[in-house]
């Protein structure tokens, strides 16, 4: 086995291991490390021979800053596909608050125990990328990186910063999007609910709104399962695209 391959297995690990840790977690626990490891090690013996050979540092200083640049390419890729599982969290959470199940504000993952519908949307949003496909165009967006960004070197578009800010607005408005039908509901239920307050000024107004409101919300979400199905498949259509766009096009 040459120096050339172990110094290209070892570039392709650390941009597998980058983007394999910016991967979604299910209820708020991660994956294990050595199950973390055992992936990027099988990316990496499946990739190494298909790609690029890398340039061999001419010193140990110029070697751990190649791998450092890999670790932080992978990283930024990952982050890309990170932005849209964001996009759910953050509208999960304005669902909780529009139902009436407020959740404590963070920016962490959804924990079941104190964000139910927040962890439900997380969850789902998962299992929706499995379903559609969307590991088999993160690892083919992967793969097609040592293409247009060589194996041991950072080539990064210069545009990557404007795209990440597109990026991101894009994930607070598909927030936006996915939770609107909740707003729109908790707004009617609010108006209808004070026209009773005023027709029937002895009534508990308030008490019965909370549960009126639950009990919408939660029929609400069982029926817009469909919508958000169709939000998430054009993004996850549009991540290997999204995650190229960070490197330099060629």
């Amino acid at each position: 086995m040459s120096p050339e391959f172990l110094v290209t297995w070892l570039m392709v690990f650390l941009r597998s291991l980058g983007v394999i840790l910016q991967l979604p977690v299910v209820a708020g626990r991660p994956l294990p490390v050595t199950v973390r490891a055992g992936l990027c090690f099988a990316l990496a013996a499946v990739l190494t021979p298909l790609v690029p050979a890398a340039a061999i540092p001419p010193g140990w200083l110029q070697f751990l800053l190649n791998a450092v640049r890999e670790m932080i390419l992978g990283l930024l890729m990952g982050f890309v596909v990170r932005l849209v599982f964001g996009a759910v969290e953050m509208a999960g959470r304005i669902i909780s608050s529009e139902v009436g199940l407020n959740a404590p504000p963070g920016m962490g993952v959804p924990e079941p125990a104190n964000e139910p519908l927040a962890s439900l949307a997380s969850t789902f949003a998962i299992v929706l990328f499995f379903l559609f496909g969307g590991h088999h165009g993160v690892l083919t967006a992967l793969a097609h990186s040592f293409r247009q960004a060589s194996a041991g070197r950072l080539e990064v578009n210069p545009q990557a910063a404007w795209t990440l800010m597109q990026d991101t607005a894009h994930l607070i408005e598909l927030g936006l999007r996915i939770a609107a039908p909740f707003i729109a509901m908790n707004f009617l239920a609010t108006l209808a609910f004070a026209v009773l307050a005023r027709a029937v000024p002895r009534t508990s107004v308030f008490i019965i709104s909370l549960s009126a409101k639950a009990l919408l919300g939660l029929g609400l979400l069982a029926a817009s399962g469909g919508l958000i199905a169709r939000y998430l498949f054009v993004e996850f259509a549009d991540l290997p695209l999204r995650m190229i766009e960070m490197l330099p096009a060629r």
